[in-house]
């Protein structure tokens, strides 16, 4: 056998063996509802047991016990971990005993990090996070908790207002009668950034962001205006009249997660924001 053809009948059997295993790694969906049937002690109507059903609900209890003690303790060890001397206060009694009545049912590593990191700053600052906040971080998937972390990593403010806004465009109003008035748009793609838009009707329909889009008064010319992306502080003065921003503003209880969670920024929209700045208004960063 050539060695030409000797290598591709390796090739073709490494092939061969590879789709095999994954076929072999892959599960139904029957299956896969066994395992959770199993996982959650609720089997038996799908396998034979000895047990009756009283003792069955028991073993469901019990488990369902465990796995919320597992979770309680888990997220105190990140709380634990997180803390290290600072000056504790004294947490609200009750705000302690719903905290624990809603963080038991947090099984997601990755959410039991961040429920960990509220307690410890409620124990730092006692009265800071509020129930209505708890709530409604109890009631969002891990993926959602991901898309809000998305949006915030994109939020900037400007003015006096230090509020986290949602940028989504920049307008040029141009002409004084209304009839007459032509208005030139330049309009953020957030879909380039990892957030499409269905994914803000769901921080919408969450309560993270206001369901309006808003828009700035005009923006005078000649008055230098603070503006600001995480880290980064700019002035920015308009180059001509009749420009203003359109934006989506976090709801209060956005607001407070967005701090809970902590602020990351997104490079690729760092880049880009002064580049779309400089269209319209005279950028100086504000950098030591």
């Amino acid at each position: 056998m050539k060695a030409g053809k000797q290598t591709e009948l390796i090739t073709l059997e490494t092939k061969t063996s590879v789709v095999n295993e994954k076929k072999h790694q892959l599960k139904s969906a029957q299956d896969k509802a066994e395992e959770i049937a199993q996982k959650h002690a609720i089997s038996a109507q799908i396998k034979q047991t000895e047990h009756d059903l009283q003792q069955r609900t028991s073993n469901r209890i019990l488990l369902e016990q465990k796995n919320e003690q597992r979770n309680l303790e888990r997220i105190v060890k990140v709380t634990y971990e997180a803390c290290r001397d600072e000056t504790a206060g004294d947490p609200d009694p009750d705000w302690l005993a719903r905290f624990f009545s809603m963080a038991k049912k947090i099984y997601s590593p990755s959410m039991q990090i961040l429920w960990g990191k509220i307690l410890k700053h409620e124990i730092l600052f006692p009265g800071s996070v509020s129930l209505k906040s708890l709530k409604t971080l109890q009631d969002m998937t891990q993926r959602e908790a991901q898309i809000f972390q998305q949006a915030t990593s994109l939020t900037c403010n400007f003015g006096n207002d230090k509020s986290q806004k949602l940028l989504t465009g920049i307008k040029e109003h141009k002409g004084k009668l209304s009839l007459f008035k032509q208005i030139k748009s330049h309009r953020i793609q957030y879909g380039a950034y990892q957030l499409s838009y269905s994914n803000l009707l769901i921080l919408i329909d969450l309560s993270l962001l206001l369901k309006t889009e808003l828009e700035s008064g005009e923006i005078a010319k000649h008055i230098d205006l603070p503006f600001g992306y995480k880290s980064n502080d700019y002035t920015l003065q308009p180059i001509r009249k009749g420009i203003t921003f359109t934006y989506y503003r976090l709801s209060p209880i956005g607001e407070e997660l967005a701090n809970l969670f902590g602020s990351s920024i997104n490079q690729q929209y760092k880049d880009m924001l002064p580049n779309l700045l400089s269209q319209h208004f005279i950028v100086q960063s504000n950098k030591e």
